[in-house]
């Protein structure tokens, strides 16, 4: 790290930046509406949160202004990744916090719409957003009802209350956050 400069950025991740549009390229925006249209997703919306604006502005920078149907199994694939390393990271957690070994099954469903998005769940409830943290936040609430439900665990639980926190996005990313008082209890993985 440049102590002269703390905030300087390493030369290949400006190279990285400097390869993405820019997030008002009139090309990009232009591609953004037709997505939106074409799957029924809020495109625009996504990029108010960082990984979002990434994940589109890498998509557009790797693959140009794809079709909507070209893109759409991206989506599914980035929010099925996203979502089993999330899983895999809480299951190691939970197996050290309790002894026992646990399950918790992600899935990914197509879409019943030639070229739409698809679904991925973990246990039964839906990941969304495109944002690492949102899909974060997603996965674990699916793994804490998936064990409240599936093994009557409640896991985790915050160390001073003795009860269970929930998954929530916060200014520091995704989070266990106490339901008594709101306080982090531990960071999510993403």
């Amino acid at each position: 790290m440049d102590h002269d400069h703390p905030e300087a950025v390493p030369p290949e991740a400006a190279r990285a930046e400097a390869a993405l549009p820019a997030s008002d390229d009139p090309a990009f925006l232009a591609w953004l509406r037709s997505l939106s249209n074409a799957l029924d997703l809020d495109a625009e919306a996504e990029l108010g949160s960082p990984g979002g604006r990434a994940f589109f502005r890498t998509g557009f920078a790797e693959n140009g202004a794809v079709p909507a149907a070209l893109f759409a199994p991206l989506v599914d694939e980035h929010r099925r990744i996203h979502a089993e390393r999330v899983v895999a990271a809480l299951l190691a957690r939970a197996r050290r916090d309790t002894g026992r070994p646990l399950d918790v099954p992600v899935r990914h469903e197509w879409s019943d719409v030639p070229g739409g998005i698809g679904r991925v769940s973990v246990g039964h409830e839906t990941v969304g957003g495109l944002d690492p943290v949102d899909i974060a936040v997603s996965a674990a609430e699916g793994v804490q009802c998936h064990l409240a439900d599936r093994e009557l665990l409640v896991w985790p639980l915050c160390p001073d209350h003795r009860t269970g926190p929930h998954a929530a996005r916060t200014p520091e990313g995704a989070a266990w956050v106490c339901s008594v008082t709101g306080h982090v209890v531990a960071p999510l993985p993403g």
